[in-house]
């Protein structure tokens, strides 16, 4: 990501379709279920950072995603060739996306900004999305030393309006970390590229009410539920003490079904451990098992499937 603006709450917890909705195949009446059972289907990680420096590679990624059942991810490469290299390899597993580092998004050599190179790479099928685009993020500092500073790009970035609108023509979505205390600015993105598909990565780690805003006036933007966990600071949290969906979240992804993925943002040493990862898992199988079954396939799965699908070498 690096990623997860949280900034303070990161420092204080170490130790339709919906109606209004975008190309649709679910019924707007969709709402919370009184079931409780986990949902047990397929998983798409939309939100997974395959990086050098980790050492972490793509057998390990699917090694933990067999023992959790999720099917694949969207594979945000550092260098991109890590993951068009793994989309080779697992073409039914893997879709990959270019990523930049965390403060490099609009540096000289970004390739966000160099956009006949990027038009290239889209063109050629390298990438299959844009991202994690990491924009306004706050400084944050997980246990075990594991820290990054704040960065201050807005969305609307006059260098990133080419590298949204080429996303555009070759149907790939971006992946944005925009801190919803910036909406405004991620409204101006919105607009300036209404053919791009964006997701909006943990939905901003701010509350229902400003992605609803957002969502019912702008079909080309979606959201990812990553980084939304208890552990990483209650105020990230989608759930009450009792494991019960806060029902300003539930009505909001009830209301728009075909507008959110589910991500598990691993990034950190400690994430892929199989523990940390059953544990996210089952946090959001939980979370999903509450909502109608038909809006809970669409978040776990089939919405990232139609939004950057797997697909064979052609």
């Amino acid at each position: 990501m690096r990623v997860l603006c949280l900034a303070l709450l990161f420092v204080l917890s170490i130790g339709g379709l919906g109606h209004r909705a975008s190309g649709g195949v679910l019924n707007a009446s969709a709402r919370p279920s009184v079931q409780r059972a986990p949902y047990a289907g397929p998983i798409v990680d939309t939100h997974a950072h395959l990086e050098a420096e980790s050492g972490v590679t793509i057998d390990t990624f699917l090694a933990l995603y067999d023992q959790v059942g999720v099917k694949g991810g969207w594979m945000m490469g550092l260098p991109w060739m890590l993951a068009t290299d793994a989309w080779e390899r697992y073409p039914d597993r893997v879709v990959p996306f270019l990523a930049e580092e965390y403060t490099e998004t609009v540096a000289p050599q970004s390739v966000y900004v160099n956009h006949a190179a990027l038009d290239d790479l889209l063109a050629g099928g390298y990438g299959r999305g844009l991202g994690e685009m990491i924009l306004r993020h706050s400084p944050f500092r997980l246990a075990g030393g594991y820290s990054a500073g704040a960065t201050h790009v807005p969305a609307d970035h006059p260098s990133l309006l080419p590298a949204y609108a080429l996303a555009g023509k070759y149907g790939v979505p971006v992946v944005v970390h925009q801190e919803a205390a910036f909406a405004d600015e991620l409204e101006r993105a919105l607009r300036s590229a209404p053919d791009t598909q964006f997701v909006w990565a943990h939905v901003g780690h701010g509350p229902a009410g400003t992605a609803r805003s957002l969502l019912a006036r702008y079909p080309n933007l979606h959201a990812d539920l990553s980084a939304r966990t208890p552990w990483l600071g209650p105020g990230t949290v989608l759930t009450r003490l009792d494991g019960t969906l806060q029902p300003e979240w539930a009505a909001l992804l009830s209301e728009f079904p075909d507008r959110f993925t589910i991500g598990l943002d691993m990034f950190a040493p400690q994430h892929y451990r199989p523990d940390h990862v059953r544990n996210t898992v089952q946090y959001y199988r939980g979370l999903l098992g509450q909502l109608d079954p038909t809006a809970a396939e669409a978040i776990a799965y089939r919405n990232a499937e139609r939004l950057a699908p797997f697909r064979l070498p052609e």
